[in-house]
């Protein structure tokens, strides 16, 4: 077999992986909930499996476990829910002491710098004259990400459906465009690549479990009150790496502030955040995610800031158990083996294996 020169294979390699790009960002309207669609269908495939082993019909084993998934995230978010409308209840009181201390921050500012009240009113109006100019762009763009959200899972149980209903047309498919080739091989990278995205999710439940157990125990302690919504929204917003956990913790870093007497809750409240995003940040989610999709945790994090960047936080959770997918079918390749070996966290190199 002919061998090309290093320089050629990584120049095709690179101009592969640029034009990969542009249809990860130009096709990002249908990719994005298919890619969704593609691992919730593999997670639900073995309970699907198991309701069929019951005697049940495949279509009514896939949609019960559509309407189990559907139930179980009604419940979470309803929780949620109740816990918001407690915290809101307090907001008119929040509204009465953000009164009190922006007064004080005027007569503060006016007893330092020599600025009048009537002069910081007046730069205060001209910064929100600012805001409000560009506001249309803001609510524009915000609108138009909400109506996404809502279109993707308005048709994402409809995607599940058929990608898990076709499922064995699919894996013929793939048997046939591949004729000619070992068939086991193909069975064991689908075999794999479902396994890897069923311990991602799993992994990605129990970061956020986790997480959300050390905060709401940290606030507990600290004695803060609506623990169990502030852990909870802090907890789920930590799938966005660096930033997540810092903007989940601001409601409850308000709250400490504006509802207690002494500055030592406030700094509490902080120091639980503080230490909660280290060890996510250094042992939680590196170890957990990246080792469920057998992904060194070093790339597992560059996953997660391209996924941001392509298609925001559904790209950073998508990317992951998409770089344990690609690895899958990387190792399968004898000359893209050393690619599949530098994306695993196992440091010895076995050649005769299409797997380490």
């Amino acid at each position: 077999m002919k061998k090309y020169p290093f320089w050629l294979k990584f120049t095709i390699i690179l101009l592969g992986l640029i034009l990969f790009y542009i249809v990860l960002v130009y096709g990002k309207f249908i990719l994005m909930p298919i890619a969704m669609s593609a691992l919730l269908a593999m997670l639900l495939e073995p309970l699907s499996g198991v309701l069929e082993k019951l005697k049940i019909g495949r279509m009514a084993a896939i949609l019960l476990s559509l309407l189990l998934v559907i139930i179980v995230t009604i419940g979470i978010f309803s929780l949620l829910s109740i816990q918001f409308v407690q915290f809101a209840d307090r907001l008119p009181e929040a509204n009465e002491k953000l009164q009190v201390i922006s007064s004080n921050l005027l007569t503060f500012f006016q007893d330092i710098f020599g600025i009048a009240p009537e002069q910081q009113v007046d730069f205060l109006q001209q910064g929100l004259s600012n805001v409000i100019d560009r506001s249309g762009e803001y609510l524009s763009t915000a609108v138009g990400a909400t109506t996404s959200v809502f279109t993707t899972l308005t048709i994402l149980p409809f995607f599940v459906f058929f990608m898990m209903y076709y499922k064995e047309m699919y894996q013929t498919f793939i048997h046939q465009a591949f004729k000619g080739e070992e068939t086991r091989a193909i069975d064991s990278v689908i075999e794999e690549v479902q396994a890897v995205t069923q311990n991602y999710i799993v992994g990605m439940i129990s970061v956020i479990g986790i997480l959300g157990i050390l905060n709401f125990i940290g606030l507990w302690l600290i004695g803060l009150e609506h623990a169990l919504f502030f852990s909870a929204f802090a907890a789920i917003l930590a799938v966005i790496p660096y930033i997540g956990i810092i903007i989940g913790s601001l409601p409850a870093i308000l709250f400490a502030l504006l509802f207690t007497d002494s500055l030592l809750t406030p700094l509490g409240v902080i120091g639980v955040f503080s230490i909660v995003q280290f060890l996510e940040g250094n042992f939680i989610t590196p170890n957990i995610i990246g080792s469920q999709v057998s992904i060194n945790p070093f790339m597992a994090l560059i996953a997660l800031i391209i996924g941001g960047e392509v298609w925001g936080i559904a790209g950073m959770i998508l990317f992951v158990p998409f770089l344990g997918i690609l690895r899958c079918v990387l190792v399968e390749v004898d000359d893209l083996r050393p690619y599949g070996y530098l994306l695993g966290n196992n440091i010895r190199y076995k050649f005769n294996s299409g797997s380490d």
